[in-house]
Protein backbone atom coordinates (compact mmCIF):
# COMPACT_ATOMS: atom_id res chain seq x y z
CA UNK A 1 0.00 0.00 0.00
CA UNK A 2 1.38 3.43 -1.08
CA UNK A 3 1.17 7.07 0.21
CA UNK A 4 -1.79 8.87 -1.63
CA UNK A 5 -0.72 12.36 -2.74
CA UNK A 6 -3.62 15.25 -2.11
CA UNK A 7 -3.71 18.58 -3.68
CA UNK A 8 -4.19 21.57 -1.07
CA UNK A 9 -4.41 25.12 -2.24
CA UNK A 10 -2.54 27.82 -0.41
CA UNK A 11 -3.28 30.89 -2.27
CA UNK A 12 -2.14 30.27 -5.96
CA UNK A 13 -0.14 27.40 -5.73
CA UNK A 14 -0.73 23.72 -5.07
CA UNK A 15 0.93 22.16 -2.68
CA UNK A 16 1.18 17.46 -2.63
CA UNK A 17 0.40 16.29 1.41
CA UNK A 18 1.40 12.81 1.83
CA UNK A 19 -1.64 10.99 3.29
CA UNK A 20 -0.53 7.86 5.54
CA UNK A 21 -2.20 4.86 4.84
CA UNK A 22 -4.90 3.93 7.39
CA UNK A 23 -4.00 3.07 10.57
CA UNK A 24 -3.90 -1.05 11.07
CA UNK A 25 -4.93 -2.97 14.16
CA UNK A 26 -2.37 -2.19 17.39
CA UNK A 27 -0.24 0.49 16.54
CA UNK A 28 -0.29 4.32 15.82
CA UNK A 29 3.24 4.61 14.36
CA UNK A 30 2.74 5.79 10.85
CA UNK A 31 5.88 4.17 10.00
CA UNK A 32 5.02 0.91 11.19
CA UNK A 33 1.62 1.47 9.42
CA UNK A 34 3.33 1.54 6.17
CA UNK A 35 5.94 -1.35 7.00
CA UNK A 36 2.92 -3.85 7.99
CA UNK A 37 0.77 -2.56 5.31
CA UNK A 38 1.03 -5.50 3.06
CA UNK A 39 1.14 -7.93 5.29
CA UNK A 40 -2.27 -7.20 6.62
CA UNK A 41 -3.40 -6.73 2.99
CA UNK A 42 -2.70 -10.36 2.23
CA UNK A 43 -3.42 -11.45 5.81
CA UNK A 44 -6.95 -9.89 4.98
CA UNK A 45 -7.02 -12.81 2.23
CA UNK A 46 -5.80 -15.48 4.19
CA UNK A 47 -8.21 -19.07 4.14
CA UNK A 48 -6.10 -19.84 7.64
CA UNK A 49 -6.78 -17.09 9.65
CA UNK A 50 -9.44 -17.95 12.63
CA UNK A 51 -11.15 -15.72 15.54
CA UNK A 52 -9.21 -16.64 18.60
CA UNK A 53 -9.78 -14.51 21.94
CA UNK A 54 -6.95 -15.13 23.68
CA UNK A 55 -4.41 -13.47 20.72
CA UNK A 56 -5.51 -12.70 17.71
CA UNK A 57 -4.17 -14.28 14.80
CA UNK A 58 -3.11 -10.52 13.41
CA UNK A 59 -1.19 -9.47 16.82
CA UNK A 60 0.11 -13.15 16.54
CA UNK A 61 2.08 -12.14 12.43
CA UNK A 62 2.88 -8.82 14.17
CA UNK A 63 4.48 -9.98 17.33
CA UNK A 64 6.38 -12.33 14.87
CA UNK A 65 7.61 -9.51 12.88
CA UNK A 66 8.44 -7.43 15.81
CA UNK A 67 10.52 -10.28 17.21
CA UNK A 68 13.26 -10.49 14.14
CA UNK A 69 13.30 -6.85 14.44
CA UNK A 70 13.41 -6.33 18.02
CA UNK A 71 17.32 -7.50 18.06
CA UNK A 72 16.43 -9.36 21.08
CA UNK A 73 18.52 -12.15 22.95
CA UNK A 74 15.52 -14.50 23.90
CA UNK A 75 12.37 -14.60 23.78
CA UNK A 76 11.36 -13.63 27.67
CA UNK A 77 13.81 -10.73 26.47
CA UNK A 78 11.70 -10.30 23.61
CA UNK A 79 8.53 -10.08 25.68
CA UNK A 80 9.59 -7.69 28.64
CA UNK A 81 10.91 -5.45 26.23
CA UNK A 82 8.12 -5.05 24.03
CA UNK A 83 5.21 -5.78 26.56
CA UNK A 84 4.80 -1.86 27.09
CA UNK A 85 3.78 -1.52 23.63
CA UNK A 86 0.94 -4.64 23.50
CA UNK A 87 -2.59 -4.10 24.39
CA UNK A 88 -3.05 -7.40 26.13
CA UNK A 89 -0.01 -9.01 28.34
CA UNK A 90 1.25 -12.08 26.91
CA UNK A 91 3.20 -14.72 29.54
CA UNK A 92 5.95 -16.62 28.44
CA UNK A 93 4.40 -20.05 28.66
CA UNK A 94 1.56 -19.44 25.89
CA UNK A 95 3.82 -17.34 23.78
CA UNK A 96 6.05 -20.72 23.83
CA UNK A 97 2.78 -22.44 23.48
CA UNK A 98 1.80 -20.63 20.86
CA UNK A 99 5.14 -21.00 18.71
CA UNK A 100 4.23 -24.99 19.23
CA UNK A 101 0.75 -24.59 17.07
CA UNK A 102 0.74 -26.21 14.19
CA UNK A 103 -2.94 -24.26 13.11
CA UNK A 104 -1.28 -20.98 13.91
CA UNK A 105 2.16 -22.15 11.54
CA UNK A 106 -0.29 -22.74 9.03
CA UNK A 107 -1.56 -19.10 9.52
CA UNK A 108 1.74 -17.48 9.10
CA UNK A 109 3.17 -19.77 6.80
CA UNK A 110 -0.41 -19.07 4.08
CA UNK A 111 0.25 -15.10 4.41
CA UNK A 112 4.21 -15.61 4.27
CA UNK A 113 3.41 -17.06 0.38
CA UNK A 114 0.81 -14.74 -0.41
CA UNK A 115 3.03 -11.82 0.65
CA UNK A 116 6.02 -13.59 -1.36
CA UNK A 117 3.59 -14.10 -4.31
CA UNK A 118 2.61 -9.65 -3.96
CA UNK A 119 6.57 -9.14 -4.12
CA UNK A 120 7.25 -11.44 -7.07
CA UNK A 121 4.15 -9.00 -8.91
CA UNK A 122 5.52 -6.36 -8.16
CA UNK A 123 8.90 -6.23 -8.77
CA UNK A 124 10.71 -5.49 -12.03
CA UNK A 125 13.99 -6.90 -12.36
CA UNK A 126 16.95 -6.20 -14.02
CA UNK A 127 16.59 -9.75 -15.56
CA UNK A 128 13.74 -8.90 -17.59
CA UNK A 129 15.63 -7.37 -20.11
CA UNK A 130 16.57 -10.91 -21.55
CA UNK A 131 13.70 -12.27 -23.45
CA UNK A 132 15.15 -15.89 -23.03
CA UNK A 133 14.33 -15.80 -19.46
CA UNK A 134 10.80 -14.75 -19.66
CA UNK A 135 9.73 -18.67 -20.05
CA UNK A 136 11.61 -19.03 -16.96
CA UNK A 137 10.98 -19.23 -13.05
CA UNK A 138 14.77 -18.41 -11.37
CA UNK A 139 15.60 -19.86 -7.64
CA UNK A 140 18.56 -19.95 -5.87
CA UNK A 141 18.50 -22.19 -3.07
CA UNK A 142 20.76 -22.81 0.09
CA UNK A 143 21.73 -24.45 3.14
CA UNK A 144 21.63 -22.12 6.57
CA UNK A 145 22.07 -22.62 10.11
CA UNK A 146 21.45 -21.23 13.44
CA UNK A 147 22.49 -21.82 16.90
CA UNK A 148 20.52 -24.21 18.66
CA UNK A 149 17.20 -23.21 21.15
CA UNK A 150 18.18 -22.69 24.39
CA UNK A 151 16.48 -25.84 25.84
CA UNK A 152 17.12 -28.31 22.33
CA UNK A 153 18.31 -31.75 24.07
CA UNK A 154 21.95 -31.86 23.81
CA UNK A 155 23.00 -35.11 21.57
CA UNK A 156 26.02 -36.87 22.68
CA UNK A 157 26.76 -34.25 25.08
CA UNK A 158 26.76 -31.84 22.15
CA UNK A 159 24.36 -29.34 20.44
CA UNK A 160 23.22 -29.92 17.02
CA UNK A 161 22.46 -26.15 15.22
CA UNK A 162 19.42 -25.87 13.54
CA UNK A 163 19.48 -26.24 9.65
CA UNK A 164 17.15 -24.71 7.22
CA UNK A 165 17.18 -24.25 3.73
CA UNK A 166 15.80 -21.28 2.03
CA UNK A 167 14.91 -20.09 -1.34
CA UNK A 168 15.89 -16.96 -3.17
CA UNK A 169 13.35 -15.59 -6.47
CA UNK A 170 16.21 -14.70 -8.51
CA UNK A 171 14.06 -12.14 -10.60
CA UNK A 172 12.36 -10.40 -7.42
CA UNK A 173 14.58 -11.10 -4.91
CA UNK A 174 11.70 -12.25 -2.17
CA UNK A 175 12.67 -15.26 0.02
CA UNK A 176 10.88 -18.01 1.43
CA UNK A 177 11.60 -21.19 3.31
CA UNK A 178 12.51 -24.15 1.40
CA UNK A 179 12.43 -26.89 3.66
CA UNK A 180 13.46 -27.31 7.68
CA UNK A 181 16.68 -30.04 7.85
CA UNK A 182 16.45 -33.04 9.26
CA UNK A 183 17.96 -33.08 12.44
CA UNK A 184 16.90 -36.65 13.71
CA UNK A 185 19.46 -38.53 12.58
CA UNK A 186 22.01 -36.48 11.38
CA UNK A 187 23.58 -33.49 12.66
CA UNK A 188 23.97 -31.73 9.58
CA UNK A 189 21.94 -32.71 6.69
CA UNK A 190 23.44 -32.68 3.35
CA UNK A 191 21.91 -30.12 0.55
CA UNK A 192 21.35 -33.18 -1.87
CA UNK A 193 19.41 -35.18 0.74
CA UNK A 194 17.30 -32.43 1.48
CA UNK A 195 16.49 -31.67 -1.88
CA UNK A 196 15.36 -34.87 -2.38
CA UNK A 197 13.38 -34.92 0.23
CA UNK A 198 11.09 -32.22 -2.10
CA UNK A 199 8.41 -33.21 -4.36
CA UNK A 200 8.19 -32.18 -8.12
CA UNK A 201 5.06 -29.80 -6.59
CA UNK A 202 7.47 -27.72 -4.04
CA UNK A 203 10.05 -27.51 -6.74
CA UNK A 204 7.96 -26.39 -9.37
CA UNK A 205 6.35 -23.50 -6.76
CA UNK A 206 3.58 -23.13 -8.18
CA UNK A 207 4.78 -22.40 -11.97
CA UNK A 208 2.24 -22.71 -14.77
CA UNK A 209 2.01 -25.12 -17.10
CA UNK A 210 4.73 -25.06 -20.09
CA UNK A 211 6.92 -23.20 -17.73
CA UNK A 212 10.63 -24.04 -17.02
CA UNK A 213 12.08 -23.74 -13.11
CA UNK A 214 15.93 -23.21 -12.96
CA UNK A 215 17.51 -24.07 -9.56
CA UNK A 216 20.94 -22.56 -8.82
CA UNK A 217 23.17 -24.43 -6.28
CA UNK A 218 26.38 -24.67 -4.97
CA UNK A 219 28.34 -27.30 -5.43
CA UNK A 220 26.61 -29.10 -3.08
CA UNK A 221 23.71 -29.20 -4.61
CA UNK A 222 25.41 -31.27 -7.84
CA UNK A 223 23.72 -35.10 -7.95
CA UNK A 224 23.08 -35.61 -11.76
CA UNK A 225 21.02 -38.00 -11.81
CA UNK A 226 18.46 -36.45 -9.22
CA UNK A 227 18.59 -33.29 -11.87
CA UNK A 228 18.41 -35.27 -14.78
CA UNK A 229 15.00 -37.21 -13.73
CA UNK A 230 13.32 -33.56 -12.36
CA UNK A 231 14.10 -32.55 -16.16
CA UNK A 232 10.79 -34.54 -17.75
CA UNK A 233 8.93 -31.94 -15.14
CA UNK A 234 10.19 -28.81 -16.69
CA UNK A 235 12.76 -28.66 -13.47
CA UNK A 236 16.40 -27.61 -14.45
CA UNK A 237 19.66 -27.19 -12.43
CA UNK A 238 22.86 -24.79 -12.56
CA UNK A 239 25.71 -25.50 -10.65
CA UNK A 240 29.54 -24.71 -10.04
CA UNK A 241 31.44 -28.21 -11.50
CA UNK A 242 33.03 -30.12 -8.37
CA UNK A 243 36.71 -30.70 -8.46
CA UNK A 244 37.36 -34.26 -9.42
CA UNK A 245 34.01 -35.18 -11.42
CA UNK A 246 34.97 -37.51 -14.11
CA UNK A 247 32.97 -35.93 -17.40
CA UNK A 248 34.10 -36.62 -20.77
CA UNK A 249 33.61 -34.08 -23.45
CA UNK A 250 31.01 -35.01 -26.19
CA UNK A 251 31.17 -32.05 -28.37
CA UNK A 252 32.21 -28.48 -28.34
CA UNK A 253 29.53 -25.66 -28.86
CA UNK A 254 29.85 -22.94 -30.75
CA UNK A 255 29.66 -19.22 -28.75
CA UNK A 256 27.73 -16.31 -30.39
CA UNK A 257 30.39 -13.38 -29.41
CA UNK A 258 28.17 -10.94 -30.56
CA UNK A 259 26.37 -11.37 -28.25
CA UNK A 260 27.43 -9.09 -25.15
CA UNK A 261 26.15 -11.17 -22.75
CA UNK A 262 28.35 -14.11 -23.56
CA UNK A 263 31.76 -11.94 -23.20
CA UNK A 264 34.22 -13.94 -20.58
CA UNK A 265 32.81 -17.40 -21.52
CA UNK A 266 35.65 -19.68 -22.98
CA UNK A 267 33.79 -22.85 -23.78
CA UNK A 268 30.33 -24.41 -23.75
CA UNK A 269 30.74 -27.84 -24.28
CA UNK A 270 28.61 -31.06 -24.37
CA UNK A 271 29.50 -33.52 -21.55
CA UNK A 272 28.51 -36.70 -19.97
CA UNK A 273 29.44 -39.02 -16.89
CA UNK A 274 30.50 -42.48 -16.76
CA UNK A 275 26.64 -43.10 -16.30
CA UNK A 276 25.76 -41.40 -20.11
CA UNK A 277 24.25 -38.85 -18.22
CA UNK A 278 24.36 -35.54 -20.28
CA UNK A 279 25.16 -31.94 -19.42
CA UNK A 280 26.16 -28.74 -20.67
CA UNK A 281 29.44 -27.37 -19.30
CA UNK A 282 30.24 -23.80 -19.51
CA UNK A 283 33.65 -22.20 -18.46
CA UNK A 284 33.86 -18.42 -17.59
CA UNK A 285 36.53 -16.02 -16.80
CA UNK A 286 36.87 -13.29 -14.68
CA UNK A 287 39.33 -10.92 -16.77
CA UNK A 288 39.65 -8.67 -12.85
CA UNK A 289 41.85 -11.53 -11.50
CA UNK A 290 42.22 -14.57 -13.81
CA UNK A 291 39.57 -16.74 -12.10
CA UNK A 292 38.22 -19.22 -14.00
CA UNK A 293 34.78 -20.74 -13.41
CA UNK A 294 32.87 -23.86 -14.58
CA UNK A 295 29.51 -24.60 -14.75
CA UNK A 296 27.28 -27.31 -15.08
CA UNK A 297 23.82 -27.29 -16.16
CA UNK A 298 20.94 -29.85 -17.64
CA UNK A 299 19.24 -26.62 -19.28
CA UNK A 300 20.15 -26.33 -22.77
CA UNK A 301 19.04 -23.29 -24.78
CA UNK A 302 20.32 -20.10 -22.76
CA UNK A 303 23.36 -18.33 -24.05
CA UNK A 304 26.24 -19.41 -21.96
CA UNK A 305 27.38 -15.96 -20.52
CA UNK A 306 23.67 -15.90 -19.68
CA UNK A 307 23.87 -19.11 -17.32
CA UNK A 308 27.03 -17.52 -15.98
CA UNK A 309 24.89 -14.41 -15.15
CA UNK A 310 22.67 -16.55 -13.03
CA UNK A 311 25.22 -18.54 -11.07
CA UNK A 312 26.91 -15.17 -10.24
CA UNK A 313 23.26 -13.75 -8.93
CA UNK A 314 23.29 -16.85 -6.80
CA UNK A 315 25.62 -15.05 -4.51
CA UNK A 316 22.52 -12.96 -3.60
CA UNK A 317 20.92 -15.63 -1.49
CA UNK A 318 24.42 -15.35 0.59
CA UNK A 319 23.85 -11.64 1.39
CA UNK A 320 20.55 -12.14 2.47
CA UNK A 321 21.92 -14.39 4.91
CA UNK A 322 24.19 -11.81 6.07
CA UNK A 323 21.39 -9.13 6.49
CA UNK A 324 18.96 -12.01 8.62
CA UNK A 325 22.27 -13.11 10.78
CA UNK A 326 24.30 -9.63 10.85
CA UNK A 327 21.42 -6.86 10.76
CA UNK A 328 18.58 -8.42 11.67
CA UNK A 329 20.68 -10.59 14.75
CA UNK A 330 18.28 -13.67 13.62
CA UNK A 331 21.18 -16.46 14.54
CA UNK A 332 19.65 -18.13 17.06
CA UNK A 333 16.52 -20.77 16.90
CA UNK A 334 13.52 -19.21 19.30
CA UNK A 335 12.13 -22.79 20.88
CA UNK A 336 12.90 -26.72 20.18
CA UNK A 337 10.03 -27.98 17.89
CA UNK A 338 10.52 -27.97 14.21
CA UNK A 339 7.03 -26.11 14.57
CA UNK A 340 8.41 -23.29 16.11
CA UNK A 341 11.34 -23.70 14.15
CA UNK A 342 9.51 -23.30 10.71
CA UNK A 343 7.54 -20.57 12.22
CA UNK A 344 10.76 -18.49 12.79
CA UNK A 345 11.82 -19.17 8.96
CA UNK A 346 8.84 -18.00 7.98
CA UNK A 347 8.71 -14.45 9.98
CA UNK A 348 12.49 -14.04 8.98
CA UNK A 349 11.21 -14.19 5.45
CA UNK A 350 8.03 -12.36 6.05
CA UNK A 351 10.37 -9.53 7.18
CA UNK A 352 12.73 -9.43 4.46
CA UNK A 353 9.94 -9.50 1.77
CA UNK A 354 8.45 -6.61 3.47
CA UNK A 355 11.88 -4.55 3.79
CA UNK A 356 11.86 -5.35 -0.28
CA UNK A 357 8.58 -3.81 -0.61
CA UNK A 358 9.35 -0.71 2.01
CA UNK A 359 12.49 0.18 -0.14
CA UNK A 360 10.39 -0.18 -2.87
CA UNK A 361 7.87 2.40 -1.63
CA UNK A 362 10.63 4.79 -0.25
CA UNK A 363 11.79 4.80 -4.09
CA UNK A 364 8.40 5.96 -5.30
CA UNK A 365 8.39 8.77 -2.59
CA UNK A 366 12.16 9.69 -4.28
CA UNK A 367 14.47 8.74 -1.07
CA UNK A 368 17.43 6.99 -2.58
CA UNK A 369 20.29 5.59 -1.19
CA UNK A 370 22.72 8.44 -2.52
CA UNK A 371 25.64 7.59 -0.75
CA UNK A 372 25.90 3.77 -1.27
CA UNK A 373 24.52 4.09 -5.07
CA UNK A 374 27.73 6.84 -5.50
CA UNK A 375 30.24 4.08 -4.03
CA UNK A 376 29.15 1.10 -5.91
CA UNK A 377 29.65 3.23 -9.02
CA UNK A 378 32.94 4.58 -7.99
CA UNK A 379 33.97 0.68 -7.82
CA UNK A 380 32.27 -0.72 -10.97
CA UNK A 381 34.12 3.22 -12.79
CA UNK A 382 37.73 1.62 -10.89
CA UNK A 383 37.08 -1.71 -12.43
CA UNK A 384 36.63 -0.66 -15.66
CA UNK A 385 39.52 1.77 -15.57
CA UNK A 386 41.92 -0.96 -14.25
CA UNK A 387 41.01 -3.25 -17.32
CA UNK A 388 41.00 -0.55 -20.02
CA UNK A 389 44.79 -0.13 -18.99
CA UNK A 390 45.12 -4.09 -20.44
CA UNK A 391 42.86 -3.24 -23.38
CA UNK A 392 39.97 -5.25 -21.46
CA UNK A 393 36.39 -4.20 -21.05
CA UNK A 394 34.36 -5.59 -17.34
CA UNK A 395 31.91 -8.31 -18.85
CA UNK A 396 28.18 -7.30 -19.13
CA UNK A 397 27.58 -10.22 -16.53
CA UNK A 398 29.14 -8.36 -14.09
CA UNK A 399 27.38 -4.81 -14.94
CA UNK A 400 24.01 -5.63 -15.20
CA UNK A 401 22.90 -6.67 -12.29
CA UNK A 402 23.69 -3.37 -10.23
CA UNK A 403 20.79 -3.65 -7.52
CA UNK A 404 20.46 -3.62 -3.67
CA UNK A 405 20.66 -7.37 -2.70
CA UNK A 406 19.92 -6.65 1.42
CA UNK A 407 18.85 -4.12 3.65
CA UNK A 408 21.24 -1.88 4.98
CA UNK A 409 22.33 -0.77 8.85
CA UNK A 410 21.00 3.03 7.82
CA UNK A 411 17.67 1.78 7.14
CA UNK A 412 17.14 -1.33 9.62
CA UNK A 413 18.33 1.24 12.58
CA UNK A 414 15.87 4.05 10.78
CA UNK A 415 12.99 1.56 10.91
CA UNK A 416 13.79 0.41 14.95
CA UNK A 417 13.82 3.81 16.08
CA UNK A 418 10.56 4.74 14.51
CA UNK A 419 8.93 1.40 15.01
CA UNK A 420 6.48 2.75 17.79
CA UNK A 421 6.87 6.41 17.55
CA UNK A 422 4.65 8.28 16.31
CA UNK A 423 6.53 10.30 13.66
CA UNK A 424 4.59 11.43 10.70
CA UNK A 425 5.81 9.78 7.18
CA UNK A 426 7.25 13.18 5.70
CA UNK A 427 9.79 13.79 8.86
CA UNK A 428 10.55 10.12 8.93
CA UNK A 429 11.19 10.18 5.25
CA UNK A 430 12.99 13.71 6.00
CA UNK A 431 15.48 11.82 8.45
CA UNK A 432 16.23 8.78 5.73
CA UNK A 433 17.20 11.20 2.66
CA UNK A 434 19.62 12.95 5.44
CA UNK A 435 21.11 9.54 6.54
CA UNK A 436 21.17 8.17 3.00
CA UNK A 437 23.56 11.11 1.78
CA UNK A 438 26.31 10.18 4.24
CA UNK A 439 28.90 8.55 3.39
Amino acid sequence: MTNKLAPAMVGQKIILMVIPPPSLPGTSSEVRNQFLAPLHQVYAQATTRRNCPAESDWDWLTKGVDRVLANVRSGRDFLQTFQPFWARELQVGPYFETLASARRLGMVAECSALLRRQVDARRPSPLDAFAALAPFDLYAGDGHYLEHATHDAAVAETYWATGHFFALNLKSQSLFPLALADQVGRKKEHDVRALKRQSVATLRQGAGKGRKVLWVWDKAGVDLAFWQARKASGIYFLSLCKTGMCLAVEREQAVDFTQPINQGVTSDCLVSDRRGLRLREITFCDPRDGAVYVYLTSEMTLEPGLLALLYKTRWEIEKVYDETKTKLQEKKSWATTATAKTMQAHFVAIVHNLLLLLQDWQQQQGVENTAEIQRRQKRLDQQQSDLAKTGQTLPLVYRILQRFTQATFKLIRWLRAHWHQATSLPQALHQLRSLYAKL
